[in-house]
């Protein structure tokens, strides 16, 4: 068929599609996006054809161009309305170059994040899609580019030198396995293939790698939208005896830490702060489960004002039904906090330090509190590059930019990445229980109210050990002293050092 006998018949649907555009437009907010995103896909479809015409015996190159700027009035607010309003079975759509020029628009895709997404350990056919391509479109686009499909190389280390590596990351890590140790190397910008991790490990600590064996936890199937739509957070009080709090969340759909922050309280602002930071890092989740601590309370009141009370928000229920949280905890005190659990027990037994002296817990505070934040960030990187057996292998961080990814070209990231708020109800986000029954009923009842009259009271109530202004005083007193260098001796030495030197400042005994 030739342009002039079809031209007609389509100038006509082009008019016919125009006209629905605008009369959709003039409905805006009482529409349909089902609706708009059909008139959209087929106003670009005349679009393109109309673009290709070659034929001029009806419509002069000049007419054409005015029927194509013509279509272009319509879809470009029709698309701008679709990508603020995306409706839940919206797919991704890479962007096109319009450059009114004969044929279809070519591609608007950014291959350097292409690349970066196959890194990350992504199929190119799972980033194609992300992209809104198919995989032979991106190769053809990078090979047009002059770049290479290929994965970077793994490191060329020699075994001696990997069993160092890796004996250095065991010792500050001993309860960590082969994955995570994995993680670990690569972020030291390291790729090595997770069999010679697990052989290294066995040569330099063979101990350890039977005792991590008896216990491997066993994962079950989850599912949300994507990547922002549920995250989980909760408290680790683990370390709260020695006046450490550990404030953490989870991604639930790809399991990609947000956040892990040490602090010396639990006070609901302080868990608001480590939100709203992580918020401007990531954006904002559809929904967050936590559990009925009061230090909760400040995410739940800026999701609400963020959402509406409609959208349900924050979900509240048990801590052993906030799974993904729960299980992050199990991994972060094998990898992090552990260790200085046992360091803190073992310089109790010394007699170097009384959990119930205030003078003993600013001093351990001010030195060790950097060492324990230092150690939680390795954490996350690693954990947030490790693989997951249950993902074919790829990492949380690679998870998450995928599914980030495939939002932005569906439209829909800046807006809500979760689901449908009919779909949801008190199970969403709960994968069954975690902990053991003896550790529910142990489960800590946080006060009913998270504002208190005096700093006594949040002392009471278990929300703060050791108080802002003791610990700033505390540091002003040291100011002099390097709180972050290696003494050799895992801080004790340092911590031994500041303790005499408060001691004196503050004119009381050590007992």
């Amino acid at each position: 068929m030739t342009s002039a006998s079809y031209l007609p018949r389509l100038l006509d649907k082009a008019q016919g599609l125009i006209d629905d555009g605008k009369f959709f437009l003039s409905s805006i907010p009482n529409v349909d996006s089902d609706v708009g995103r059909g008139i959209s896909r087929q106003l670009s479809s005349a679009r393109g054809i109309l673009s290709d015409v070659d034929d001029y015996s009806l419509l002069t190159k000049r007419e054409l161009q005015e029927v194509v700027g013509l279509i272009d009035t319509v879809l470009k607010p029709l698309c701008t309305f679709l990508v603020g309003n995306p409706g839940e079975s919206q797919l991704p759509q890479s962007p096109r170059i319009y450059t009114g020029k004969p044929g279809r628009p070519k591609y608007d895709l950014d291959l350097r994040r292409a690349i970066q997404l196959h890194e990350m350990g992504n199929t190119w056919e799972d980033v194609g899609k992300a992209m809104g391509v198919k995989r032979i479109t991106l190769y053809r686009y990078l090979e047009a580019a002059g770049l290479s499909t290929e994965r970077i190389p793994y490191a060329d280390l020699s075994d001696d030198d990997l069993d160092t590596k890796v004996a250095a990351i065991n010792q500050l890590h001993p309860l960590s396995g082969s994955v995570i140790v994995r993680g670990h190397l690569l972020a030291q910008g390291l790729k090595v293939q997770l069999q010679r991790v697990r052989d290294s490990l066995r040569r330099v600590d063979e101990d350890g790698v039977l005792l991590r064996t008896r216990t491997t936890t066993y994962r079950r199937v989850y599912r949300v939208r994507g990547s922002n739509a549920l995250w989980h957070q909760d408290g680790n009080e683990k370390l709260k005896p020695w006046g450490f709090y550990i404030h953490g969340c989870v991604d639930g759909h790809s399991r990609l830490i947000i956040y892990l922050v040490c602090t010396n309280n639990k006070r609901s602002k302080t868990v608001g702060e480590c939100f709203s930071n992580a918020v401007v890092r990531y954006g904002w989740p559809s929904r967050v489960r936590g559990d009925y601590g009061t230090e909760n309370n400040e995410i739940e009141r800026k999701m609400v004002e963020r959402w509406g009370l409609a959208h349900r928000a924050y979900l509240r229920g048990r801590s052993v039904h906030n799974v993904r949280i729960e299980r992050l905890w199990r991994d972060v005190r094998r990898d992090s906090l552990e260790r200085f659990r046992q360091l803190f027990l073992t310089m109790e037994k010394e007699h170097l330090l009384d959990p119930d002296s205030p003078i003993h817990l600013v001093s351990l505070y001010l030195v060790y509190h950097p060492r324990i934040q230092d150690s939680l960030n390795e954490t996350i990187t690693s954990w947030n590059n490790h693989s997951l057996r249950t993902e074919r292998y790829k990492t949380p961080l690679a998870l998450y930019e995928l599914s980030r990814e495939t939002a932005i070209n569906a439209g829909y990231w800046n807006s809500d990445v979760g689901d449908r708020p009919e779909d949801v109800n008190d199970d969403y986000g709960v994968e069954g229980e975690c902990a053991s029954e003896k550790e529910a009923e142990e489960e800590p009842v946080a006060p009913r109210s998270d504002h208190f009259a005096s700093l006594e009271e949040e002392i009471e109530a278990g929300i703060v050990i050791t108080d802002d202004e003791f610990i700033a005083e505390a540091r002003e007193a040291v100011s002099d002293m390097d709180l972050g260098q290696d003494d050799g001796s895992w801080g004790i030495d340092l911590y031994c050092d500041v303790l005499l030197r408060l001691t004196a400042h503050f004119g009381v005994g050590m007992d």
